[in-house]
């Protein structure tokens, strides 16, 4: 199909001055960037700076190595697109349509994917600092590895998204929707997950010290051997989840959720459960729950309330149904 690259007023209602390409402008682009890829001489990089591309055509195009500064792409058609190793600048995908679209250690710069389809995207190993994904679908989208620094997923769709290995930095995945995502071995200090939707997400090996999963639902969320501490889970619902082995130092799960958790051998001194609910929770032991903070306001994994008082036997959780 021919490239339909038919600007769109409100390009420039943002105060910025777009180029308008043509679409046989941009076919020939296109086609001398597919000369350069293969090395042919008549061959030349696609570089675009300032460009509107607003609804643009370009399923299944490919811009591998592609330079992209400044560019509008609101609305485009990008399914399939090869972006791989591409350099996206300040660049405005808002409602693109780029479901399979490969971004495979592509460089992303305040970058803009507001409201855009990505569905089963590619972003393994790639770099995107300051990137917007609010409201984005990524549903079962690949990050695998990814390097992640200060980007907004506020709202955004990323059911079964595999995440192994990223890197997350303070990254804000506020009311956003992980279920069944995949985050083993991923790192992250200082972001934020507030009220996101978690459930079965296996966070298995984890490093993420000083993150805020406050009101997050991680029910059966799999925090096996992860590295939780100075993290902050106040009011989370955390039911069935799986924390052993993992490193709780200096967790707050105030007025959490915790009914038949798993505890087995996990660090959880200083870990405060003030007000949380540990009924039926299991694998904990006397010296585990010592060294942790309850108050008379705790749920006790046998079902009484109260501070935990050593030799007790408060520990030995009571059969949930």
């Amino acid at each position: 199909m021919e490239p339909n690259a038919t600007p769109r007023p409100r390009a420039a209602a943002c105060g910025k001055s777009y180029r308008t390409a043509s679409a046989s402008q941009l076919t020939q682009i296109l086609q001398a960037h597919r000369a350069w890829l293969e090395q042919l001489p008549e061959g030349k990089r696609a570089m675009l700076t300032a460009c509107a591309l607003n609804e643009a055509e370009l399923s299944g195009v490919s811009l591998r190595g592609a330079v992209l500064r400044g560019c509008s792409l609101l609305e485009a058609k990008l399914t399939g697109a090869d972006l791989s190793r591409a350099v996206l600048i300040r660049c405005d995908f808002s409602q693109a349509t780029m479901s399979g679209a490969d971004l495979t250690g592509a460089e992303l710069k305040s970058c803009i994917f507001e409201g855009a389809l990505l569905a089963e995207a590619n972003f393994t190993e790639a770099v995107l600092h300051g990137v917007c994904f609010r409201r984005a679908l990524l549903r079962e989208a690949r990050l695998l590895d990814a390097r992640l620094e200060e980007c907004d997923f506020m709202g955004a769709i990323l059911t079964g998204a595999s995440l192994h290995y990223a890197q997350l930095g303070m990254s804000d995945f506020g009311e956003a929707d992980l279920e069944a995502a995949l985050l083993y071995h991923a790192r992250a200090c200082g972001a934020r997950f507030v009220a996101a939707r978690m459930s079965r997400a296996n966070f298995s090996s984890a490093r993420l010290t000083g993150c805020d999963f406050r009101l997050a639902q991680l029910l059966g969320a799999r925090f096996l051997n992860a590295d939780v501490s100075q993290s902050c889970f106040s009011r989370a619902m955390l039911d069935e989840a799986d924390f052993r082995q993992a490193n709780l130092r200096g967790a707050d799960f105030s007025a959490a959720s915790l009914e038949n958790a798993r505890f087995d051998e996990a660090d959880l001194l200083a870990a405060d459960f003030r007000g949380a609910n540990l009924r039926g929770a299991r694998g904990l032991t006397a010296p585990q729950l010592s060294r942790a903070r309850t108050d008379p306001s705790t749920t006790l994994p046998n079902g009484k309330r109260g501070t935990y008082l050593k030799g007790s036997g408060a520990e030995r959780p009571v059969r949930l149904r």
